[in-house]
């Protein structure tokens, strides 16, 4: 089982392809099901958005040796990167309300994946991509 996955994303056929590299990563770093969960729903969540506004982009998915979990003992954790070189978003801010949309659905992708990962962060720059 690979250590770091990297999954193209170019079809929505490729999201469950995402999700079992997530849920594969999380069995390995030894997360309890509640957070193997989430690393599952943060990975659809962007690889979704990679079909839906940037047609096209890779995640990548890595086992983090060691972390600092959020009780504060070491451990290992699950990193999940989305890369793409779409569109990129113009109001970063807005992406993460629930309900801001600008592809039709229900807008609450980004604002989930913030709240339910133990940290997140997105770089976009118009015309050049997002990360």
């Amino acid at each position: 089982m690979p250590r770091v996955w990297h999954v193209p994303v170019h079809d929505a056929t490729l999201v469950r392809d995402v999700r079992v590299a997530a849920e594969e990563a999380a069995a390995r770093a030894g997360l309890d099901e509640q957070r193997r969960a989430a690393c599952a729903l943060v990975a659809t969540e962007l690889a979704t958005n990679l079909v839906n506004h940037a047609k096209a982009g890779e995640v990548v998915v890595d086992v983090v040796d060691p972390a600092v979990l959020p009780e504060g003992r070491p451990g290992r954790a699950v990193q999940i990167t989305a890369l793409d070189h779409g569109p990129g978003i113009a109001d970063v801010a807005g992406a993460f309300e629930d309900g801001f949309t600008t592809g039709g659905s229900l807008g609450a992708g980004l604002g989930t994946c913030r709240r339910i990962a133990d940290a997140f962060g997105l770089h976009s720059e118009v015309g050049r991509g997002t990360v």
